[in-house]
């Protein structure tokens, strides 16, 4: 029965229940036994019914973990000892991994093999997780043909020391705001590691000041070399907050003549405070040789700028290719729509086998490369639109509807309206070109409830060592 003054009920009250707080806090530390890997290359544990990712564990080790954060549902921590190790355990031969000082590599210790089994499973559970498909058709995983020396570019960061003098390397693990001097990195050319070390010394000799990336004071912020090897031309980049950089022309002939594979040097300016190794439009200067690098794939020729995109395993970009062609079942007839285009490297493969194929692309000098890239190939049947995804498709004045759609997008995946869009053109095939296992899951989730059956999914890891995996999907219209 509820009181009433003055006809007005009051407030009824009711005791709250004290729940008994979770055995596990931050900061504390635990023992734990690793099961498998999850998607982010983090060892999967469980402690007192709660999941628990553990950076530097994998799969068999048994660890003593600090954690670092708390959640609701799942807890983050850093392997502190390994009390045993799992069976599938390796030797780094990289002495910046063994000391722990690198972030690039998560996963040089464990087998290759074995990083192939979990980038597979990781991307079946995805699908089934995220996307909600039962029994997803995922494929095989192809391997890398290389698993060291396999990026044909790194960006290497500066980074004022302890006593202001310029350090270049990568950042440490976990620590994006931290650099350690680079000794040799395994994954690139040893072409890519004398250009390094050239650079730290002239930078030191020159007082070169380094950009601190949150107090942005400095001057010198990236150093981005390519070294092709399907070519074996080379570019290298410096990215400066300003045009001062001191006996910069001495630094670029230095480079230039260190191996004649340095087809070129360049300077591009960055003075935003967003902190990625690229130079604002319009602001890249030629220091040496040549400001454009050419790389050959499925026997075409691509000219390749300091910003321009390309995949970072050459060698396995082409067989990631060659699936996306098989998938998109070309027959000669089909008029092909390719998203996300990037400088034309997808498109004008599929233009050999297509009637007619248009590439949408937002960043204006991937567009000016992809028509240089047509011209130079003599490929008349491949067009290439400049503008954002969304707002083209929003706006499409094409006479025609493709039959086939290909996406390749970003790690952020497709706007829901691109997804919707694309569905209303009804083409025949999808095809998605993804970088991301979570993305791609939600997509396809999204295509399938658009009327799209979900026939395949072909993985591939370009990325050995690290928790990466690509994959290629296909799609078709349910009938």
């Amino acid at each position: 029965m509820r009181c009433v003054i003055d006809g007005l009920p009051l407030p009824t009250y009711r005791r709250r229940v004290s729940t008994p707080p979770h055995p596990l806090r931050k900061h504390a530390e635990i023992e734990l036994d690793i099961e498998r890997l999850a998607l982010g290359g983090q060892g999967l544990a469980h402690h007192a019914g709660m999941v628990v990712f553990v950076d530097g564990a994998l799969p068999g080790d048994r660890v003593r973990a600090h954690v670092t954060r708390r959640r609701e549902r799942f807890a983050e921590a850093f392997t502190v000892e390994r009390l045993a190790a799992g069976p599938g355990r390796v030797e780094p031969p990289c002495a910046h991994f063994a000391a722990g000082d690198c972030g690039g590599c998560r996963l040089q210790d464990l087998d290759y093999p074995l990083q192939l089994a979990a980038k597979e499973e990781q991307v079946r559970e995805t699908l089934a997780h995220v996307g909600g498909f039962a029994d997803p058709p995922v494929l095989p995983i192809a391997g890398s043909p290389d698993v060291f020396r396999y990026r044909n570019k790194m960006e290497f960061s500066f980074h004022p020391g302890a006593d202001g003098e310029p350090l270049l390397g990568l950042h440490r693990r976990r620590r994006y705001d931290q650099v350690f001097p680079l000794t040799a990195c395994w994954l690139c050319s040893p072409l890519v590691n004398q250009v390094v070390e050239l650079t730290q010394r002239f930078a030191r000799e020159h007082g070169w000041a380094a950009y601190h990336p949150a107090r942005h004071t400095g001057l010198v912020r990236f150093l981005v070399v390519r070294h092709l090897p399907l070519t074996e031309q080379a570019m290298v980049n410096l990215v400066a907050a300003r045009d001062e950089v001191p006996a910069v022309a001495d630094w670029a002939r230095a480079v230039a003549g260190l191996d004649p594979r340095v087809r070129g040097v360049v300077q591009n300016l960055n003075a935003s405070r967003a902190n990625i190794a690229i130079g604002e439009p319009g602001r890249e200067r030629r220091l040496a040789g040549s400001p454009t690098v050419a790389e050959r794939l499925h026997g075409l020729t691509f000219e390749i700028s300091a910003n321009a995109f390309l995949q970072t395993n050459s060698r396995q970009a082409e067989a990631l290719y060659a699936a996306t062609l098989e998938e998109a079942a070309l027959t000669g007839h089909e008029r092909v729509l390719d998203l996300y285009c990037g400088a034309g490297t997808i498109t004008l493969l599929l233009a050999r086998r297509a009637r007619e194929v248009v590439g949408c692309e937002a960043v204006e000098d991937a567009v000016l490369a992809a028509r240089v890239n047509a011209e130079r190939n003599g490929i008349a049947n491949a067009r290439f639109v400049l503008g954002e995804a969304r707002a083209l498709l929003r706006e499409w004045s094409e006479p025609w509807t493709p039959e086939v759609v290909v996406v390749d997008p970003p790690r952020a995946g497709l706007h829901a309206r691109v997804v919707a869009r694309v569905a209303g053109m009804r083409p025949e095939r999808i095809v998605y070109v993804s970088c991301n296992p979570a993305t791609l899951a939600r997509d396809l989730q999204g295509f399938a409830a658009e009327g799209y059956a979900l026939e395949r999914v072909r993985p591939f890891d370009l990325f050995p060592h690290t928790p990466h995996v690509e994959a290629v999907a296909r799609l078709t219209l349910r009938r």
